[in-house]
């Protein structure tokens, strides 16, 4: 499938999207392909990138745990935009190529306690938000709190969504 909807340029983006567009050239050297599709509605585009930030910045739960879980539904939803973003995080982050493997499998052997719990906390709520295990909901309190539990549902529905938008509206690895 090729790209269905396709990016704006900075050329029809309206002023406040040319200053989101900005703030992505200085950061990242481009806006990403998900930016230009999300700028069709820049209300949107707005929110979302403030709500990713709260999300994904620094909080409660440890950065590269919630990258982890990201990971996780990413790989599970097939998203491979999603795939390659997150995965370059994780490496930005300090995680190595055999503990990001290590996420998607089923053993998790060498990911920490709270992270296998975390990420199998997202793969349950990927699959079926309605009827996670009583037995992972359990376990997933020993190392969170509320509040972190909350982060992390937050980070889990944040990449489905993203995961949904790039992978419904045709949006591919640059």
């Amino acid at each position: 499938m090729s790209q269905y909807i396709e990016p704006i340029t900075n050329e029809e983006a309206s002023e406040a999207t040319q200053q989101i567009f900005q703030d992505f050239i200085d950061r990242k050297g481009g806006v990403p392909s998900w930016a230009g599709v999300m700028a069709r509605r820049p209300e949107i585009l707005k929110n979302f990138i403030q709500l990713f930030t709260t999300i994904m910045g620094p909080g409660l739960v440890e950065q590269d745990n919630k990258w982890k879980c990201a990971n996780a539904v990413s790989h599970l939803n097939k998203c491979q935009y999603c795939i390659g973003v997150v995965e370059g995080m994780l490496g930005k982050l300090g995680v190595s190529p055999e503990n990001i493997k290590d996420v998607t499998t089923d053993e998790k052997a060498n990911l920490k306690p709270d992270e296998k719990i975390a990420v199998r906390y997202a793969e349950a709520v990927t699959k079926n938000a309605v009827d996670v295990p009583l037995e992972i909901s359990e376990e997933l309190k020993k190392y969170y709190n509320e509040a972190q539990i909350v982060e992390l549902t937050s980070v889990i529905g944040l990449f489905n969504y993203i995961n949904r938008f790039n992978d419904a509206l045709g949006v591919r690895p640059e």
